[in-house]
């Protein structure tokens, strides 16, 4: 987690997060804590959103949600934004679970597709949002931290918003108030009341495999470079079934090398100087 440098209480804060990296966790915490004074714009389809990033009704509204999904929010050094993050695996999880209400298919073989496909989004958004120079001027609040330390996690955010002696016992409220809700087969469940609770543990997902999630946590090649270099010296996109491990290559140079060390790529030089 990240402290900003002093400045005068700002008016707006713009939140930033990869999906299910606790935003609205954090946003309820922050209206327990406030009260009813804290105005918040959820931005995907709220009724009377003014539809820009940042707010056009900054300080009317205090804070307001962003996934960057497109990668082109702006970075604005004289724009205060909250920055949430999640460790890839646990958030894939989780984002399948949403996937699913749209009509995905629920087995292995979709889930490791789909966690091969997000892993380029949230490179993009690592980049951008948390490891770049910008992200460093920011409030940056990781998922676990948020849920491991709420109290510290919380002060972080309200010092974001200009709160420097955050009161601790309406920390301790909020935390223990604050409503949860569960993700799992389809369904967003609500959990009034339950506090902040313990990250998912995600060797309870029904398609955990061990020998797959350790792949997850090592992931640096984006999908589309595998394929492109697959392409460029085979004709051919990756196989599904190693794409995954394909993935965990140290470099798109490593990947290069290994293709063209391969007997299958002999064999199509010999084919092509046939024909």
């Amino acid at each position: 987690m990240k402290l900003l440098p002093f400045r005068a209480p700002p008016p707006y804060v713009m939140g930033v997060s990869w999906p299910r990296s606790g935003h609205h966790l954090l946003a309820r915490l922050l209206r327990l804590y406030h009260g009813p004074k804290f105005t918040y714009c959820g931005f995907y389809g709220q009724a009377g959103c003014c539809g820009q990033a940042p707010c056009a009704r900054a300080g009317q509204i205090r804070y307001s949600k962003n996934h960057d999904f497109d990668g082109m929010l702006p970075q604005d050094a004289q724009q205060r934004y909250l920055v949430q993050t999640r460790a890839f695996a646990p958030s894939v999880v989780s984002n399948f679970e949403l996937y699913l209400r749209e009509g995905g298919q629920d087995d292995a073989a979709s889930f490791a597709r789909f966690a091969s496909a997000q892993f380029t989004a949230y490179r993009a958004f690592q980049d951008k949002w948390v490891t770049s120079a910008f992200a460093r001027t920011q409030t940056v609040i990781p998922y676990e931290a948020l849920t491991r330390e709420p109290a510290a996690a919380l002060i972080h955010a309200l010092r974001a918003f200009g709160d420097a002696d955050p009161d601790p016992a309406r920390l301790r409220a909020a935390i223990a108030q604050v409503d949860g809700e569960e993700v799992a087969q389809r369904r967003v469940t609500p959990r009034p009341g339950t506090g902040v609770h313990v990250p998912r543990d995600v060797t309870q997902f029904r398609h955990y495999d061990a020998h797959l999630f350790a792949y997850l946590d090592k992931l640096r090649l984006t999908r589309q470079e595998v394929n492109r270099m697959f392409r460029r010296h085979l004709g051919r996109d990756a196989a599904e079934g190693n794409m995954l491990a394909l993935q965990t290559g140290p470099s798109l140079e490593a990947l290069e090398r290994m293709i063209l060390g391969s007997s299958e790529y002999a064999a199509r030089g010999r084919r092509l100087r046939a024909v």
